[in-house]
């Protein structure tokens, strides 16, 4: 049996292929590569594709925020799923990479049960958090870092408050049944297999999630908390990701600063990998792997 690793990416083709190559010398790998993309085009998705054990392809742009990433991710749940020597799945970026060697990895996920995501309950939603599914976005699949439009959608909200609207449920799950945290996921392909059971017999899920803000802070989340693989979610830190120094509520490029975390905080992997800022951490890690 082996992993399975899920890869949306839109820009550093170059890292993205030595992501890409290291993973299938021992797992399989499935990129997804966004459809806009200024820096992988169509030769760059056939080198991908000469790496035995691993399929690219680009079917979805995806703006920040969109719902496209979320339909970018199913798309490689159904990529990989019917492989039958799968077990494991991990969802990444192309600005992501492992921290460990890829034996550590088999061992440590192979036979794992447990799906590693962070939750946040609704019980716990900032107001901010709550309006992105209590208003109907109308700039589902654009980019609402764009200051324009964020303005545009902050007037669509006043206005649908003016008339009452402030709806208090996704699809079946109502408002106290609602999650949120990060997309990137780590699960045992059974959980992987009824998250896309589920959306194939809830459309309406699918529907309304398309009409949030953010869509995919709340797919997985929503999905795996109201199912019996509840009780297999664990928040162990898996990923290491460096928010405090990041901008805009994104998570910072790291460099050889962030060493010491990444090497003592018992991580998998590490987020967000920038060409330069984070040539010598990288350097840094893989020293460690070639040693162990």
């Amino acid at each position: 049996m082996k992993q399975a690793f899920l890869i949306t990416a839109y820009k550093n083709f170059e890292a993205l292929y030595e992501l890409s190559s290291h993973l299938a010398k021992a797992a399989y790998v499935y990129v997804h590569v966004d459809k806009e993309s200024r820096e992988i085009g169509q030769e760059e998705l056939a080198k991908l594709n000469s790496i035995p054990g691993c399929e690219a392809f680009s079917a979805y742009d995806i703006p920040w925020g969109g719902m496209n990433h979320v339909h970018a991710i199913v798309a490689l749940l159904q990529k990989a799923l019917p492989n039958e020597d799968v077990s494991y799945l991990h969802v990444i970026t192309g600005e992501d990479m492992p921290v460990v060697s890829m034996e550590e990895l088999n061992a440590r996920f192979l036979t794992d049960k447990h799906i590693y995501m962070d939750v946040i309950p609704q019980s716990e939603f900032t107001n901010a958090v709550m309006k992105r599914y209590r208003y109907h976005n109308y700039f589902q699949n654009k980019n609402v870092k764009n200051p324009v439009l964020w303005q545009l959608q902050n007037l669509t909200v006043i206005v649908q408050r003016l008339f009452g609207v402030k709806r208090d449920h996704i699809g079946a799950f109502k408002e106290r049944q609602l999650y949120k945290g990060l997309v990137y996921v780590s699960m045992p392909k059974e959980a992987a297999r009824y998250v896309i059971s589920y959306c194939d017999a809830h459309g309406e899920f699918m529907e309304e999630l398309a009409d949030c803000q953010i869509p995919e802070e709340f797919f997985f989340q929503t999905i795996l908390m109201n199912a019996p693989f509840r009780e297999d979610v664990s928040e162990a830190p898996v990923r290491y990701l460096n928010w405090a120094k990041g901008e805009g509520g994104s998570p910072a490029y790291l460099d050889e600063t962030d060493y010491d975390a990444i090497r003592n905080g018992g991580y998998a992997f590490a987020r967000k990998f920038g060409k330069g800022v984070s040539d010598k951490l990288k350097q840094m890690i893989l020293g460690d792997i070639t040693e162990r």
